[in-house]
């Protein structure tokens, strides 16, 4: 397995494009919580996401989305795109 380091910065818009079984939802999923990563440290605003207290992960997980292929059915309306 290949490590990936990204820095996204406030105001900036991050998509990960890639083949077929090249690991973009492995990734969206461990950003989102879904999997934990076995070891690597995920980082929001410089704290990382495994050690978020509930209310924590509460205010991160109203901030972060995965969208999956069919964005009009998988997009949090209460969030905008801009």
């Amino acid at each position: 397995m290949n490590d990936v380091s990204l820095d996204v910065h406030r105001g900036e818009t991050l998509g990960i494009v890639g083949e077929s079984g090249c690991g973009k939802s492995t990734l969206a999923c461990c950003l989102v919580r879904l999997f934990n990563p076995d070891r690597s440290t995920i980082r929001f605003e410089g704290r990382d996401i495994a050690a978020l207290k509930p209310a924590e992960r509460r205010k991160f997980n109203r901030r972060v989305q995965m969208i999956f292929q069919d964005p009009y059915g998988s997009l949090n309306p209460r969030m905008t795109v801009q």
